[in-house]
């Protein structure tokens, strides 16, 4: 969890860091920073559980702005892993999550953003679970192509688990984005790339 803890530290300080760089010369009021929130999206993520599981993801995933604060959201991930002991069995299953999303500036290159997600995850070793996940971060124009995010999460299914997330996207087209993307929770590490059409 150390190892985890310090690379999350690490974006979180980066983001903090180029954003108080920012700060010095831009400090006029800004209402929107024209980050975009309605998009489609492909990825590849790996979920390894501290229980064991290694599991393979591919996710489809999606977000439309209502307003110029808030958002839908949503996806639907296939997963396919095993546990580490000879003769487990294979841990297979989906995962469909649908919720809002709340984003507001804080200043010129930087929003606020914050989500709630209704999670229901179908396996073929336990009875289908119902849960949610919070998230409440940052999202930073970093440079005129990189944008970095980061911040906290909490997520309950099949049990609570509080962790730290972050992402990077680079801005290929004003349409064509891809990005790479972690999670660190109690008791598993996600790491994940994906490509990003906006709308």
């Amino acid at each position: 969890m150390l190892k985890q803890t310090l690379i999350a530290s690490a974006i979180a300080a980066a983001t903090v860091a180029s954003t108080g760089v920012q700060a010095q010369t831009q400090t006029t009021p800004v209402r929107n920073n024209d980050f975009s929130y309605t998009y489609g999206q492909f990825g590849y993520d790996n979920w390894d559980y501290d229980s064991g599981p290694d599991v393979d993801v591919l996710t489809g995933e999606g977000a439309f702005e209502l307003d110029e604060h808030v958002f839908l959201r949503g996806g639907v991930s296939f997963y396919d892993g095993d546990y580490d002991s000879p003769g487990s069995d294979d841990v297979d299953g989906n995962r469909i999550y649908a919720g809002l999303g709340f984003h507001t500036p804080l200043q010129r290159g930087l929003d606020l953003v914050g989500t709630a997600d209704i999670i229901r995850d179908d396996n073929d070793f336990d009875d289908d679970e119902f849960g949610y996940a919070l998230r409440a971060g940052l999202r930073h124009q970093t440079t005129q192509k990189l944008e970095l995010s980061g911040g906290a999460l909490y997520e309950d299914i099949y049990d609570g688990n509080f962790g730290v997330y972050g992402q990077g996207l680079v801005n290929l087209t004003t349409a064509w984005d891809v990005g790479a993307r972690v999670a660190f929770t109690d008791d598993s590490d996600s790491l994940g790339v994906f490509g990003r059409y906006n709308f």
